[in-house]
């Protein structure tokens, strides 16, 4: 298993923020974080659309529809590569480019939540008492981890994710699935 760097980043950050929970909790695969004691497992995943988002002075609400505004970035830009800086999950910066044409690829924090819980119940992942995710977010704006808590709320499967964690330094929030709640904790 080749270890990658969010999935490392993400357990320091739950074994430092939750120690009691995460402290024998290792790096594995399917899902990347397993605490095999406590029955836990964590998958990992980034969402960045809200980070380029971010970076271009643009946001959802400036448009119609993701087409409507692809279109209007590839007109503004007069290309279809946008080259911006973005802060990584470890605060580092890093200078990038995103193909307007691969716009889809990128997720945002329910399109991430959504790929991950097909991933979750394809039944190729191992199950635990409780199925959390983290979520390394770019840009931190609490609208959209509330967004993200009314779209929760609607999912109707017997198989979901318990906890989703979003990260954006230098904030954690814990979203429980079950009770329908936020929390927000600092970490540096």
């Amino acid at each position: 298993m080749v270890e990658r760097p969010d999935e490392r980043r993400a357990l320091e950050i739950l074994q430092t923020v939750f120690p009691e929970k995460y402290r024998d909790a290792a790096l594995v695969d399917k899902p990347d974080i397993q605490n095999a004691s406590k029955s836990i497992g964590v998958e990992v995943t980034q969402s960045l659309k809200e980070g380029v988002l971010h970076a271009l002075g643009e946001s959802y609400t400036s448009s119609r529809s993701e087409q409507d505004m692809v279109d209007r970035l590839k007109k503004e830009h007069g290309t279809d590569t946008i080259r911006m800086t973005l802060t990584l999950p470890d605060g580092t910066m890093k200078r990038v480019g995103i193909s307007l044409a691969n716009w889809d690829s990128l997720f945002n924090l329910t399109e991430a939540y959504d790929n991950k819980l097909k991933k979750l119940q394809s039944g190729n992942y191992t199950l635990f008492n409780e199925n959390d995710l983290f979520i390394f977010v770019f840009w931190e704006d609490e609208s959209y981890i509330w967004r993200l808590l009314a779209h929760l709320s609607e999912i109707r499967t017997e198989l979901y994710y318990d906890i989703v964690y979003v990260y954006s330094s230098p904030f954690l929030y814990e979203i429980d699935c079950n009770l329908k709640k936020i929390e927000k904790y600092r970490y540096e």
